[in-house]
């Protein structure tokens, strides 16, 4: 957080979470978007090959300065796992690259893992998804991880029960020493979702399972950040 970056979102995702904040990402549409900083968004026909992404990529950080990662996000990007590893080749970025994954994929993960340096991963409690449960899925993704710089989301909201967190952070701590952050869940004014003696509860508990527990705010939906 606070550093620079430069986003890739991946479109097309495995899941429909209650909450997600980018549903227009969730399938695949016809122009890929570029976001400058000072003008309005250059529009580039989808689908394109992973070298031509590439080629946009280093020169927008050629032509806006330099940052301090690349952020690989979605939708779900292990969906499309050859695409996104063929496009980090490509592109040889000379700063680390940040994998954003919902945590379900372990065996496409695996196929990416040589191009990434960090691993975010989110895991989905099923009391405030809307999904079904993925523990299951959930412990086999963070032993594919082991060995990266990890670290671990939870989105929380005052439907997240207890149970959920407990099962959350008693799963982390078996699996190395990544932080598990407990993010509260905003909503379009940047209002959080769950109320202060409910998270101070969740924090409680994941604490008596692991001692790697931080709060993170939805920094983007503050600053309005699309």
């Amino acid at each position: 957080m606070g550093e620079r970056h430069l986003f890739v979102r991946m479109a097309i995702c495995n899941l429909r979470c209650r909450y997600c904040d980018t549903p227009d990402s969730l399938v695949r549409v016809s122009n890929l978007s570029i976001r400058h900083a000072r003008h309005s968004p250059d529009l580039v026909p989808n689908p394109l090959l992973a070298s031509t992404l590439a080629a946009h990529a280093t020169a927008l950080i050629d032509r806006e300065g330099p940052v301090d990662a690349v952020a690989v996000t979605g939708g779900e990007p292990l969906v499309q796992a050859e695409f996104v590893a063929e496009f980090l080749r490509q592109a040889g970025f000379q700063v680390p690259v940040l994998l954003e994954t919902n945590g379900m994929l372990p065996d496409r993960l695996r196929l990416v893992l040589p191009q990434i340096t960090i691993v975010s991963m989110d895991i989905k409690p099923p009391s405030n998804t809307g999904e079904r449960v993925f523990w299951d899925e959930h412990a086999a993704f963070l032993a594919a991880a082991e060995g990266k710089d990890l670290y671990v989301k939870v989105l929380v909201d005052d439907a997240t029960t207890e149970d959920d967190v407990a099962r959350a952070a008693e799963l982390v701590a078996c699996h190395g020493r990544a932080p598990l952050y407990l993010q509260p869940i905003m909503d379009p004014d940047a209002r959080p979702e769950i109320d202060r003696p409910h998270l101070d509860q969740l924090f409680a508990v994941a604490r008596r399972h692991h001692d790697r527990i931080r709060v993170l705010p939805q920094t983007h939906k503050i600053l309005r950040i699309p």
